[in-house]
């Protein structure tokens, strides 16, 4: 010991090369903290022993031959700083990603090129909402009252269509928007947004949506991907419509798998209105719970875990991956791109376009799901074949804020491995839609005439079929 205390006050050298022994001793067991829920156990003890086994090494280095060592080190240390950065980088992902508590955003509006804003007092406006939404009138006093402002006359409406046409009119000056009437108005005028600007909202919370937890490496699964539209806003949580609503089931020990797109117009029951509706409306008004028992019970099928998905993270995602191939069955033109019949190269606004597009398709949202079930397969080819290090950085960068899911944590590593197992699976598999036809009728939730997708006979019998057949390995 006396020996080393010697060695350490004779030799610059030594001392520098210690202190950065301490340094890698610090960084290597921040990084297996951090990595500890993600990698599997066998895994972990391999590198822990790697680590101890190469800090042997240096410490050796370090007493026999210091100039080397500190050579070494700074290449070990450059190596584990990277690391912490990246884990760092992966923690906070999954933290957010796996934050699942959605919210329904209750917003008070006026016209877009009104002059109200929200340090105006509020009492010589007039405000319109829905008389039929429960939650309108309640909702928008708590909001006026934590803003300290009154209105002059607050006004309910029987219809959405006419409180617009007032807004527009200026026959009243602000609006209140539920999910409820954002569903009613969007009826009324898809691009109603952009005549609109918000002056106050609050963010009211729903209850998170509990997993049906398995051991996804070993026993079969269904994942539901929902693609909320702009309904939802910037915000991943607020809930808006299902636009795109898929089933992917895995069975792990089979490799065998099923890609089944739902119609976002199949008339389902949605629970949190105890009446029926469009699928998409089901999580607009009751949030990815709703859309999950609303599918659950229309199919007889088990959802074990939800992905969900906006506008923003698809076309964010196809461009961190620089751009991907996908398959079109159809030659159209759509939203000022060109698709050919084959492989079309698409970046992020062409994919976005290549999942919407749908009225000029010969099946219209059924030829949708097609194409949105192949731009899935060509995210999926895409990370697996080229799994670097910089397009991992760029696919957390794009999703972040823009992607959201029930899956733990600690599965995250496993799905991975399931994609890269199942790749020439995933690459292949077919395609299911569910053939039916459309019926005009008023909504059991509210007095619009809408249209609804109903099935074929036997059609979801079929669906069931399917999914069972991988799930028992058939």
């Amino acid at each position: 010991m006396n020996k080393y205390i010697d060695y350490l006050k004779s030799s610059i050298w030594a001392k520098i090369t210690l202190a950065l022994l301490g340094i890698i001793v610090i960084l290597g067991i921040y990084c297996f903290v951090q990595l500890f829920i993600y990698i599997p156990t066998n895994i972990m003890i391999i590198a822990i022993v790697v680590f101890l086994i190469l800090m042997g090494l240096l410490w050796l280095s370090h007493f026999k031959v210091p100039k080397v060592s500190l050579v070494l080190e700074v290449i070990v240390c450059a190596c584990l700083i990277v690391g912490v950065f990246a884990v760092n980088k992966v923690t906070t992902f999954t933290g957010k990603v796996t934050e699942t508590n959605e919210v329904e955003t209750v917003q008070i509006v006026a016209l877009k090129d009104s002059k109200i804003t929200r340090d105006d007092a509020f009492n010589k406006l007039t405000m319109a909402y829905l008389q039929e939404d429960d939650t309108a009138y309640t909702r928008s006093s708590e909001i006026l009252k934590e803003n300290n402002k009154t209105v002059q006359k607050e006004i309910p409406y029987k219809s959405m269509e006419t409180a617009y046409n007032d807004l527009k009119n200026q026959k009243v000056d602000l609006l209140v928007l539920t999910n409820l009437s954002k569903s009613d108005l969007s009826s009324v005028d898809e691009n109603y947004s952009d005549q609109i600007k918000v002056i106050l909202s609050k963010d009211y919370p729903f209850d998170s949506v509990k997993a049906k937890s398995v051991n996804i490496a070993k026993e079969p699964f269904t994942i539901y991907f929902q693609g909320a539209d702009l309904s939802s806003g910037d915000n991943i949580n607020s809930v808006g419509r299902g636009d795109v609503n898929i089933l992917l089931t895995v069975n792990p020990n089979t490799k065998q798998v099923n890609m089944q797109v739902i119609p976002r117009d199949l008339f389902v029951y949605i629970p949190c209105k105890d009446a029926s509706s469009k699928l998409s409306y089901s999580g607009w008004w009751g949030g990815i719970q709703s859309s999950i028992a609303s599918i659950e019970k229309a199919l007889d099928v088990e959802i074990n875990y939800y992905a969900k998905i906006n506008f923003t993270g698809l076309t964010d995602l196809v461009d961190a991956l620089g751009g991907v191939k996908v398959y079109s069955h159809y030659t159209y033109n759509a939203g000022g791109y060109n698709f050919v019949k084959g492989y079309n190269d698409v970046d992020g606004p062409k994919a976005l376009m290549f999942a919407r597009a749908r009225k000029m398709l010969p099946l219209n949202e059924r030829s949708r799901g097609y194409q949105q079930m192949e731009l899935i397969k060509g995210i999926f080819t895409k990370f697996a074949q080229e799994p670097t290090y910089n397009h991992a950085m760029s696919v957390i960068d794009s999703l972040e804020n823009n992607f959201t899911t029930n899956l733990p944590k600690e599965d995250f590593v496993k799905a991975y491995q399931i994609v890269l197992d199942l790749l020439p699976k995933l690459q292949t598999m077919e395609n299911h839609s569910i053939e039916g036809e459309y019926k005009w009728h008023n909504d059991e939730v509210n007095s619009n005439y809408l249209y609804y997708f109903y099935p074929n006979d036997g059609e979801i019998k079929a669906v069931k079929e399917r999914i069972d057949n991988v799930l028992n390995g058939k």
